[in-house]
């Protein structure tokens, strides 16, 4: 071969050979040396021999690229450039340990004459493509804070005091402001500390400067006892005679996490959880479209639309004359906290006023105005996943650890709700994983699990995205998870109670049973075995209510009906695909453009919406009030905006009419498109003209 021969050969196939190296540029990996006695006699034999060893290394050059780049990740809605799912490295399902065993009676999660609930594999490869291995850094860096509390006082972290020559730190005490949930007043004198200083505020900003410069900002929270607080618990309890029977209820909300996701992205605290014997409640269905109306049942008993009738008649009134179940808690002698982050997005904040005066005793919402708008950063989409240098869901569990210790000999009701993590992805549950667990795992081994209840929870599936938008994305959405650990001795001095508990874990169950569960437990007497067997007496002779305590037997007729779950959401039933030129569909579907503009017709700042394209259609039958209805589940795209949305069209062939089942859901993210208008419903469904 001669050198022109040769060159050319080296210009096609982008190489270099030099007789002792060859470089692979895609990769920029060096490999070993190749030698190669290229004999005159036979060139033609000699070419061959080059072009198989070339593509040999080609293939080892991609093996090791796929070696050393494993993981890729996928953010839905996020403003970074996407990859699709299909690409998705399977390695990473290998490292996800799998606790997961489809549970339920035959392939069902709940087999009853009223429902028939399938039990569907979180592993299964619809949603495979989904799972990624994520992760993320706090834009502060890594650094271990300077300072650190625990539930009396805070001190300079021992790991990094080597850091604090020249340094001057104190303590700034703030203070929710008066009638104003959304905002906090900080004293105006900083008190200096150096080692250590003992602390009797709840909220505390910590600033550390050198040469009058400040270097160090950080927030805590603590739970002082308060004198009012106190005095009503001792009068509350002194005329209980039923205290030995009582615990103490923490409730561990995870925003947006389905009963199948828990499984799939933190399969550690699910593990954890089976093996403290806790109850899975297999059939916990959500009951509208988000968080508020979600929770609402949970802590009123109440739907949302019952709930503003009775104390909300106004989008300026507060919530403070609503009967939020943290009431009956403090009425019996418990002491309350009610704990959110990403405070922007909180419950009863969220284009909502909150409340004019604390709702508990203990209320972190202070502390999150605070830490999240001064130090929070790394935000993603609708959260600051940290606080300076700590992850957000890291401070609320904290702040769950200080509760637990705080009150392990006392009686009172946590609700605990995390957002920050889990609201927005997928895939980021499975950060959470390690921190719950160690958690959970941390109140176990300190023996606190004797004297509580522990339920850990969630309101819905995630809600938005490209998995939201495959079949059993939209079945995932519907049913969250509820754990729940009960200890030894209340299981064995309630055993009719316990039976009925795990085995309505195999029945239909919503929030407004949670509710009646959680008033129960604060009325442990109606739970002993001849009370109860009353209770089970009347019960069958009355017509079954909306919510059931769960230390109830469960109907096993109860339908989707009966448990006030609307069709769109219920998944008790099978369904089939429909043709999309049908015409009944057709006519839903225009039904359902009209409905849309017909809520915003209202808002003249949103632009009236037009049909782009059918995505998805499923029709569901039912024949059980006589009268033959036919349910569309309809997904369609409009435009302007290119909203997904989903609703359940309702046709009713005896008068030819038609009538939304539950409320219309947003499929993917709206972003700026409607900051237009600031009614939080219309927000899913506007577009801003301008």
């Amino acid at each position: 071969m001669d050198d022109t021969n040769i060159s050319e050969f080296h210009r096609r196939n982008t190489l270099f050979y030099n007789g002792k190296k060859f470089i692979d540029d895609e990769c920029e990996l060096t490999t070993t040396l190749i030698k190669i006695k290229i004999q005159k006699s036979d060139l033609r034999l000699q070419r061959w021999l080059i072009i198989i060893v070339l593509l040999v290394l080609l293939l080892m050059s991609f093996l090791n690229n796929c070696n050393i780049n494993p993981f890729r990740i996928i953010r839905f809605e996020a403003m970074a450039k996407s990859i699709t799912p299909d690409i998705v490295m399977q390695e990473h399902l290998s490292l996800l340990p799998r606790v997961y065993t489809p549970m339920g009676n035959d392939g069902f999660l709940v087999r009853n004459k009223g429902c028939y609930l399938p039990a569907m594999d979180p592993f299964d490869p619809e949603p495979r493509h989904f799972i990624i291995k994520e992760s993320f850094e706090c834009e502060y860096g890594k650094s271990l804070p300077l300072i650190e509390s625990n539930n009396t006082a805070l001190f300079i972290n021992p790991l990094v005091s080597n850091e604090f020559n020249n340094i001057n730190c104190c303590w700034r005490p703030f203070w929710r402001t008066k009638n104003d949930d959304n905002a906090i007043t900080f004293d105006q004198q900083c008190y200096p500390f150096q080692n250590s200083i003992a602390i009797n505020a709840e909220f505390v900003k910590v600033e550390c400067s050198r040469n009058n410069q400040v270097t160090y900002k950080d927030y805590y929270v603590f739970l002082p006892r308060k004198p009012l607080v106190e005095e009503r618990c001792k009068q509350a309890l002194s005329k209980n005679k039923f205290l030995e029977d009582r615990l103490s209820i923490l409730v561990l909300g995870i925003d947006s996490v389905s009963r199948m996701n828990f499984h799939r992205m933190m399969p550690k605290t699910v593990k954890l959880l089976h093996s403290l014997n806790a109850v899975e409640m297999l059939g916990f269905t959500k009951v509208a479209e988000n968080t508020y109306p979600n929770l609402v049942p949970l802590l009123s008993g109440l739907n949302q639309d019952e709930l503003q009738k009775l104390c909300w008649q106004t989008p300026k009134e507060t919530f403070d004359e609503c009967p939020l179940l943290w009431k009956n808690f403090s009425t019996a002698g418990y002491r309350t906290i009610f704990a959110e982050d990403a405070y922007t997005m909180t419950t009863f904040n969220y284009l909502k006023p909150g409340f004019r005066d604390e709702p508990t005793d203990y209320y972190l919402r202070p502390y999150c105005l605070g830490a999240e708008r001064d130090i929070g950063n790394t935000r993603k989409l609708n959260a600051n996943l940290c606080i300076g240098t700590r992850k957000t869901f890291d401070c609320i569990l904290d702040y769950s650890r200080k509760v637990v210790t705080e009150f392990s000999s006392e009686l009172y009701f946590a609700f605990i709700w995390q957002a920050s993590l889990t609201h927005d992805y997928f895939a980021y549950p499975q950060l959470g994983d390690d921190s719950y667990h160690d958690f959970i795992e941390y109140v176990s081994q300190k023996d606190l699990l004797n004297r509580i209840v522990l339920i850990v929870m969630s309101d819905h599936g995630i809600r938005w995205g490209k998995f939201r938008q495959t079949y059993q994305g939209k079945i995932e959405d519907s049913l969250p998870f509820v754990f729940i650990v009960l200890p030894r001795w209340w299981r064995e001095k309630f055993p009719l109670a316990w039976g009925n508990l795990r085995k309505n874990s195999h029945s239909l169950a919503t929030a407004f049973d949670l509710h009646e569960t959680l008033k129960d437990l604060l009325n442990p007497q109606s739970l002993h075995e001849s009370f109860l067997k009353e209770r089970i007496k009347a019960q069958a002779s009355s017509p079954i209510p909306r919510g059931i305590s769960w230390f109830l037997p469960v109907p096993d007729i109860r339908t989707c009906d009966m448990a006030h779950i609307p069709n769109h959401w219920c998944m008790c039933h099978t369904s089939n695909t429909v043709i999309w030129n049908d015409t009944s569909l057709q006519d839903s579907v225009s039904f359902f453009v009209r409905e849309l503009n017909d809520m915003l017709s209202g808002y003249p700042l949103c632009a009236t919406l037009n049909l782009k394209l059918i995505k998805d259609a499923k029709i569901w039958s039912d024949n059980t009030d006589g009268a033959k209805l036919l349910d569309y589940t309809v997904t369609i795209q409009t435009t302007p905006g290119d909203a997904i949305f989903e609703a359940t069209v309702r046709y009713k062939a005896d008068d030819n009419s038609r009538k939304l089942v539950g409320s219309i859901s947003r499929l993917n993210a709206y972003g700026i498109q409607s900051a237009c208008v600031d009614e939080f419903n219309i927000r899913l469904y506007c577009y801003c003209l301008y």
